[in-house]
C-alpha cells in the first residue's frame, strides 16, 4: 500500500514497517509536521517501525524541526543514507538525533537491506 502526503510518499513494506521518502526539495515545516502527525494518528492503532529513505534532498524549517518527531506508536526508526553522505544528509541525521533522547531505537544505515533487517528485529 502506498500513501502520498504533500511532502513525502509512504509505502507499507509489511504489517509493521513503513518506508518514508521525502520529496526532492521539500521543506519540512510546521504544517508538514502536523500533516504527518494526523496521518499516523488516523492510520495506526498498533505499533509500527519506520524506514526514512534519505535519497532526496530536503530541509527543515526551525518550527518544522521542532514539531516533527516520533509518533507514540513508532517503535524504531532507521534512516537510510547513501554511500557518500552529503552535508544536507548529515544535517538531517543530526536533526533526527536531536528529536529524541531514545537513540537506542534510531539508527543510521547505508544499506537498505540492513536497515530493514534491523527494523524486523523486536
Amino acid at each position: 500500500m502506498k500513501y502520498k502526503l504533500s511532502f513525502c510518499e509512504i509505502e507499507q513494506l509489511s504489517d509493521e514497517i513503513f518506508e518514508v521518502t521525502v520529496n526532492e526539495g521539500a521543506v519540512i515545516d510546521e504544517k508538514c509536521a502536523e500533516e504527518g502527525r494526523i496521518f499516523w494518528h488516523d492510520l495506526r492503532t498498533e505499533p509500527y517501525r519506520l524506514l526514512v529513505n534519505n535519497k532526496n534532498r530536503f530541509s527543515y524549517s526551525f518550527l518544522g524541526a521542532q514539531k516533527i518527531g516520533a509518533h507514540s506508536l513508532e517503535q524504531k526508526t532507521a534512516v537510510l543514507i547513501g554511500d557518500e553522505i552529503s552535508e544536507g544528509q548529515m544535517s538531517t541525521v543530526m536533526t533526527l538525533k536531536k528529536m529524541t533522547e531514545d537513540t537506542e531505537n534510531k539508527r543510521v544505515f547505508q544499506e537498505r537491506d540492513e536497515a530493514i533487517k534491523w527494523l524486523e528485529c523486536p
